[in-house]
């Protein structure tokens, strides 16, 4: 949810809020006792400023932070002792506000730790040096409560958001994954639709042509019906590999006296680039070799992507065999 706030806001706000503390502060400096200190204090907190909002990943870096938060303290530590020990300091004491908008930067981009950290360290040195005032230790609360109540709803409001964020990214990735199962079975009945539809095809004649002359079948019928037959073990066992073009190329090995399996044991969706590549690479392993020999396409499951390997095993022991990983 942090990610849905415009980031553009969030730095206009920011610099806008900051630049209010400052010039505040300057417009008070008549009561500091030590005027340049808080000067010095101002052009390193305009520069702490400019880091926290510097444009970069959403997490500033752990380094970073603290290097935020030990500023912080250093912008405390020279402010302080020019504040006056009697009476209310007013502008003089700009840094609290200025430094709650620092803290709450640092939450929001990532770091609530640091965050903490810095405004706690803050609170204490504020009450440390409003033990030497007229009005004692509640002055000091007076000037570090709101910032402390203001940083602590920051890192809680961030720590919701980015709870939100991880939830919404959980139920993002659990929806694609529903899509895609979705879209993998969809494929698959396709499938299934089109090799019921091939095997009707292709069983039917012969199939007919077996019940009207079961005892008059010519060789030719006979070679037809066993080529039918590896076409229709081919389509069923073949999955995604039985594209129009590696049947083609099937039914040319085992004219070539090459024997031939199709397996798809991928279980899954075979990329068509894949399938491309495969009926590619049987292309070139039959303008080389000649049978007798033994030709397995096979698709596995390996990780998202199914890994196809194409081997071919020659009868004849002194030829070489062909193996190629897709």
């Amino acid at each position: 949810m942090t990610k849905a706030i415009p980031t553009s806001l969030l730095v206009i706000l920011a610099i806008a809020f900051a630049t209010l503390q400052v010039a505040l502060g300057l417009s008070a400096l008549a009561v500091s006792a030590l005027p340049e200190l808080s000067i010095t204090a101002m052009a390193g907190y305009g520069l702490m400023m400019v880091v926290s909002l510097f444009p970069g990943p959403r997490q500033l870096p752990a380094v970073t932070a603290w290097i935020l938060a030990a500023g912080a303290i250093i912008v405390t530590l020279l402010v302080q002792p020019g504040l006056p020990p009697i009476g209310w300091p007013g502008y003089a004491d700009w840094h609290p506000g200025a430094l709650q908008c620092l803290f709450i930067v640092v939450a929001l981009r990532g770091r609530p730790i640091q965050a903490a950290a810095g405004i706690v360290v803050f609170a204490v040195l504020t009450l440390v040096w409003s033990a030497g005032t007229q009005d004692g230790i509640d002055e000091g609360v007076n000037l570090a409560i709101l910032p402390v109540i203001f940083v602590a709803t920051a890192i809680v409001l961030a720590r919701f958001l980015d709870l939100n964020d991880r939830q919404a990214r959980a139920k993002t990735r659990q929806a694609l994954r529903l899509l895609d199962d979705a879209a993998r079975a969809r494929a698959r009945s396709v499938q299934a639709s089109t090799w019921a539809r091939e095997v009707q095809d292709l069983a039917g004649p012969p199939l007919r042509l077996a019940a009207t002359t079961p005892d008059d079948i010519s060789p030719h019928d006979r070679d037809t019906m066993l080529h039918i037959e590896a076409r229709i073990r081919d389509t069923i066992r073949g999955g995604y590999l039985a594209t129009r073009a590696i049947l083609e190329q099937a039914e040319r090995a085992r004219t070539l006296g090459i024997s031939v399996n199709l397996l798809d044991d991928s279980g899954g969706v075979i990329p068509t680039e894949k399938i491309e590549e495969t009926e590619e690479c049987i292309k070139n392993i039959l303008e080389v070799r000649r049978g007798p020999g033994k030709l397995t396409v096979r698709a596995r499951p390996v990780g998202s992507v199914p890994s196809i390997t194409v081997v071919f095993a020659p009868e004849d022991d002194d030829e070489n065999s062909t193996y190629v990983g897709i």
